[in-house]
């Protein structure tokens, strides 16, 4: 092995070494959460479409469908409610009849279905789904489901049109090997000198890919970045300083060397 390639292989692995690390201490706010707690009462999501973290589009008409499952000890009767807010918690249905769905005493599970055209100038929809056991005004432990609104348009170079296309085939190839990592998936391209990294589902900048390659220069090796990031431009930003930042960490470590 030449000493080129040992030193695009040590890049590699340096890159997925600090990767891991600093992933370790991310903790980003989830799309999808209960908060709080209601004593005698709780509520679990089962599955959304979309998905919580899917970016929507201003205009856009998107139908919601919310599969939820329920306790209710605390009274007989009671009520799970679906409730449409903006990123500063206003109601984008004002005026408008709220659905619900009845619940009675015990455990069970409740669909939840609504459409909504999102508006212009809001960052981000949240839908918030309490459950309301009857006679009590105030209540905690409420579901909330967050979509970012995404207003740019984002062009690819990473060599696939989008997340899924490139996940898809690299998964086609068995020269790549895959692992996860704090959530995380991680794609090791050895043929090509190349780390692929891919944010879960929760992360802000959902649905992202990072393509990072070894290349070697007149100046030794250094590191190439192409980033496809198809959520919100805040988190694109945030996806995009984060990589830089490990990736002057690479190159520092690789100095020292």
């Amino acid at each position: 092995m030449s000493i080129t390639s040992r030193r695009l292989i040590g890049v590699v692995a340096l890159l997925l070494g600090f990767a891991t690390a600093s992933w370790a201490v991310q903790a980003p706010l989830p799309w999808s959460f209960v908060n709080g707690a209601g004593k005698g009462y709780s509520i679990k999501l089962i599955s959304s479409s979309p998905e919580p973290g899917a970016g929507l589009h201003p205009g856009q008409s998107v139908e919601f469908k919310v599969d939820l499952s329920y306790t209710l000890e605390v009274t007989d009767e009671g009520s799970i409610v679906l409730v449409f807010q903006d990123d500063s918690d206003k109601s984008l249905k004002p005026g408008s009849t709220q659905q619900h769905v009845d619940v009675k005493r015990g455990a069970g599970s409740v669909t939840l279905q609504d459409t909504l055209v999102v508006p212009e100038g809001v960052k981000e929809i949240r839908l918030f789904i309490p459950i309301v056991p009857k006679g009590m005004s105030k209540t905690s432990g409420e579901m909330i489901l967050r979509y970012p609104v995404v207003t740019e348009v984002h062009s690819s170079t990473i060599g696939y049109p989008t997340v899924e296309a490139a996940l898809k085939d690299l998964h086609s190839h068995a020269d790549v090997e895959f692992r996860e990592e704090h959530g995380w998936t991680t794609a090791n391209d050895t043929s090509h000198n190349t780390v692929w990294s891919f944010p879960p589902v929760g992360n802000p900048a959902y649905p992202s890919a990072v393509k990072r390659m070894a290349v070697q220069d007149g100046k030794g090796v250094s590191m190439k970045m192409d980033v496809l990031c198809q959520a919100s431009q805040s988190a694109c930003d945030k996806l995009v300083e984060d990589f830089n930042a490990l990736n002057e960490r690479v190159r520092q470590s690789m100095q020292q060397k």
